[in-house]
């Protein structure tokens, strides 16, 4: 070796110097890019939400399903479903990211600086959401609108989270207008029934959020309704959830084989709320999942099958 001729070493230290880039430096920046991204995807939490996206097919009972559009109103309902709840979720995962503990809950936690990756990918979510509302129906459009804000009120701006019962009645909010993104008129009793049982359902489920969320939350001086409500509380909400909402469903149209149905399937949820507790909330919260699901293909079944003629 001549003494001209640099030493890998040599070349390493006048790289530095002169802030050229090394030739190692596009594959690892390739990869943390990548990384950015994947951690973006898993920020919108898709398997806590994908179930929801058969929600504007309740537009099947009653008298829209003889319109010729349903189909594309139903699949172009649930890519805006979707993105809204994408959005939702991604968004509360970057609002969230500083007092957010758990990694595998929210891929963004820990992270200090804006994740621009997941920026974009929510924004783009809002977008795409509001255009394909906007090519279905004006009833898709506000329904998409209502969803949306209330994300953006939950965890960011005004983040209401952080206030008991507002909280609680906003997180709903983002789900409240989903059975009904397919509808092209005036929504008929059997949808308008479908819907307020999947609003109770879905608030029982948010309160066995709170509950297991508590800790984390009011180490970041968040207060949910589950989290300020105490054992007592818990139990007069679920009595609220349960009973009396069970008890509303005799106001609606007499269908004598899906009431009684909807009725023991919300008292069913109700139990679960009432036996909740910090340490078990997580677990009855994933049941109250699977169970609100089968609850819901159930009257969806009873009501196409004829159960409210």
């Amino acid at each position: 070796m001549t003494p001209n001729a640099p030493t890998s070493l040599t070349r390493r230290l006048r790289a530095e110097d002169t802030g050229s880039p090394r030739r190692d430096d596009g594959p690892r920046l390739s990869r943390a890019s990548n990384t950015a991204w994947q951690r973006a995807w898993r920020a919108v939490r898709a398997p806590h939400w994908w179930y929801f996206t058969p929600l504007p097919l309740a537009s099947l009972v009653g008298e829209n399903s003889a319109t010729p559009d349903l189909a594309i109103r139903c699949i172009g309902s649930m890519i805006v479903t979707a993105l809204c709840l994408a959005y939702a979720y991604g968004l509360n995962g970057i609002a969230d990211r500083r007092m957010d503990q758990n990694a595998a809950k929210n891929s963004l936690a820990g992270v200090t600086g804006v994740p621009r990756e997941a920026v974009a990918l929510v924004a783009s979510c809002v977008l795409g959401a509001l255009l394909v509302a906007a090519a279905l129906t004006p009833f898709a459009l506000l329904g998409a609108s209502i969803s949306l804000v209330a994300g953006t009120l939950y965890s960011s701006l005004l983040r209401l989270k952080r206030l008991p019962v507002i909280g609680t009645i906003v997180n709903v909010l983002i789900f409240a207008p989903l059975p009904l993104l397919a509808v092209s008129g005036t929504p008929t009793p059997a949808v308008l029934f479908l819907t307020y049982c999947f609003w109770v359902l879905v608030t029982q489920n948010q309160i066995l959020h709170e509950v297991s969320d508590a800790a984390e939350d009011e180490s970041a001086g968040v207060h949910t309704t589950g989290a300020v409500a105490g054992t007592a509380g818990i139990r007069v909400l679920a009595v609220l959830l349960g009973p009396l909402a069970a008890v509303l469903l005799w106001l609606l149209p007499d269908w004598p084989a899906v009431r009684p149905t909807a009725a023991l399937g919300l008292c069913g949820g109700a139990v679960m709320v009432a036996l909740c507790s910090r340490d078990r909330a997580r677990q009855l919260r994933f049941a109250h999942r699977w169970y609100s699901l089968a609850v819901g293909m159930l009257l969806f079944a009873l009501l196409v099958r004829g159960g409210h003629t």
